[in-house]
């Protein structure tokens, strides 16, 4: 086995990429595994820090979600409404509100926060986290003790 480090060139990521190439080839042993997983993880670790995949919007992620489920648009209506609510949603015409993100991740079987738009760092859209705050804040409100 190759005594491996940290990747962080592109010929150390090849390097790498070449040598998972020839270990899928030979039958597998623990060591070879052993290597292989460490290989994925010095490969995922530099791929994180030097090339990241930019973040996809929730209407990309439910289209590719469904592609690869073979989900039909009307298998959605009963989650996002109409059938021209679904159209306007995945077309971008109009945009998913909050109450549903929670049911059609659940459908799709992905993580909400995969349907949370993302901004430039990474982090939460900040009006998805104030809409948040606010709906917690207005339905503690609406439905607190009434004062007698």
């Amino acid at each position: 086995m190759v005594k491996w480090r940290q990747l962080t060139t592109k010929a150390d990521y090849q390097k790498a990429a070449d040598r998972v190439n020839k270990l899928m080839d030979i039958p597998r042993s623990d060591e070879v595994q052993n290597e292989l997983n460490l290989l994925s993880y010095l490969m995922e670790e530099y791929e994180e820090q030097y090339d990241p995949l930019p973040d996809a919007s929730p209407i990309e992620v439910v289209r590719f979600i469904m592609e690869m489920k073979g989900i039909q648009q009307k298998e959605l209506i009963p989650i996002l409404g109409t059938k021209g609510n679904v159209s306007k949603i995945l077309s971008g015409a109009a945009k998913m509100q909050l109450e549903v993100l929670d049911p059609l991740a659940h459908f799709l079987g992905i993580p909400v926060e995969a349907l949370i738009p993302k901004r430039s760092g990474g982090t939460q859209n900040k009006i998805f986290e104030s809409m948040t705050r606010t709906a917690v804040a207005e339905s503690s409100v609406r439905y607190g003790k009434r004062k007698m």
